[in-house]
């Protein structure tokens, strides 16, 4: 489980979905473009639900790890729509660099020397 961390705000949820989420950020901060995300998770009383989140050029947002739930909301389909977006606008190369999971080698080169801007 991972937390999107957005302003004073926590989103929880699975893991793959947060990666997505932040190279699609990544992706439309670098294209100057904004998008509204809908991200799974659970209420207070642990029911799913979604939370909407404005991502773009001036979203400040960053994953952090969460404690691990069974329950983990997983959504291949939102992670492989996220995946489409990001090539539309053109940052491909988010895509694994975000990616903690991901032993390529271009990635962890990304997430140890990221590109100067």
């Amino acid at each position: 489980m991972k937390y999107v961390v957005y302003g004073e705000n926590r989103v929880m949820t699975g893991d793959a979905i947060a990666e997505a989420v932040l190279a699609y950020a990544a992706a439309l901060g670098e294209n100057g473009t904004t998008d509204i995300v809908e991200i799974p998770t659970a209420d207070a009383e642990g029911y799913g639900t979604t939370a909407e989140v404005l991502l773009g050029p001036a979203s400040q947002i960053m994953v952090e790890a969460a404690p691990d739930d069974e329950l983990e909301p997983e959504d291949e389909d939102l992670v492989n729509e996220l995946g489409r977006r990001i090539a539309v606008v053109g940052g491909g190369r988010f895509t694994d660099a975000a990616s903690s999971h991901s032993d390529e080698p271009e990635a962890k080169r990304l997430r140890t020397d990221p590109p100067e801007v």
